[in-house]
This record gives structure tokens, C-alpha cells and sequence, in this order.
């Protein structure tokens, strides 16, 4: 198989991905602006970890997720709203998930005893964490931009139309 070949099935792969995170953050902030059990959810989460007015916070998080995972889905500002999103992820990965990692391994068997966590294995936990995985996805979109697929290619033309 050539290298060019390579490329423009690795680009569609590439745009396939963009499209599937934004797709997913999308749907996710949609559903925690307008779905009342996801409202309630979001709700409860934003309260319990003592944001300064809850209502507010949870809204402007999910209407974040949702605006730009749409600008990710048609590849428009493709690197400011991949920026925008990896700070999303980042917070709610520093103050929720990162503190569901326990702090020593308890095992299946009482008469063994708890064991101290060793960094390999809370890396283990840190890596299973779906925001990591986010983060470093959003992290290539945020370098690579739209690629090859999105209105961002169309601004670019306009910007400088001689490249």
C-alpha cells in the first residue's frame, strides 16, 4: 500500500474521531441542558462539589460541552473549541474524577489485607479514567485542526488565499 494512501485513510480516521468526540460531547451537554434526569444529575454533581451558584455553573458547563462539541463536529474552530474542551475535561477530571482512584487496593480475600497503592497501579486507575482519554484526543485535535473535513478549511482559504 502507498504512503498516500496511508494519509487519506489515517485522515479519515483522524476525521472520524473529531467527528465521534464532538458527536459525544454534543449529545452529552444537550442532554444535561434539556433532559431533566441529566439536569438533576448535573445538578447534584456541580452542588456537591461546592461550586459558587450550582444552577448557573451546570448550565454554562453543559451549554459549553454542547456548543463546542458542535463546532468540533463541523470542524469549525476546530482548535479553539478542542482547547475549550480539553479545559472542561481537565476541571472536572481535578475536581471529581481523579478522587475516585482509591487509595489503597483492597482485595477479594479479607485474610490477605489491604495493600498501599503503588504509583504504577494508580496510574492503572488514572489511565482507565475516560477524561484522560478526552483530554488526549482533544489534545491531537487541538494541534492537527480540522485536517481535512470542516468550515475551518473554508476560513483558512479566506484568511490567506494564497497557501
Amino acid at each position: 500500500m502507498k504512503q498516500e494512501n496511508f494519509n487519506k485513510i489515517g485522515d479519515i480516521f483522524y476525521v472520524l474521531c473529531r467527528l465521534s468526540i464532538g458527536l459525544f460531547f454534543f449529545i452529552t451537554g444537550f442532554n444535561k441542558l434539556f433532559h431533566p434526569v441529566f439536569q438533576g444529575y448535573m445538578l447534584k454533581t456541580i452542588t456537591d462539589l461546592g461550586f459558587l451558584n450550582p444552577q448557573l455553573t451546570a448550565n454554562f458547563v453543559a451549554a459549553n460541552e454542547m456548543i463546542w462539541g458542535l463546532f468540533l463536529i463541523i470542524g469549525l474552530f476546530t482548535r479553539l473549541s478542542s482547547f475549550a474542551l480539553i479545559v472542561v475535561m481537565l476541571i472536572a477530571l481535578i475536581t471529581k474524577d481523579i478522587h475516585s482512584i482509591p487509595a489503597e487496593l483492597i482485595p477479594i480475600d479479607p485474610k490477605v489485607g489491604k495493600k498501599p497503592m503503588e504509583m504504577y497501579i494508580w496510574l492503572t486507575y488514572f489511565f482507565y479514567l475516560p477524561q484522560v482519554l478526552y483530554i488526549m484526543l482533544l489534545g491531537m485535535f487541538s494541534l492537527y485542526g480540522y485536517k481535512t473535513f470542516g468550515i475551518d478549511r473554508f476560513l483558512k482559504k479566506k484568511v490567506n488565499p494564497y497557501r
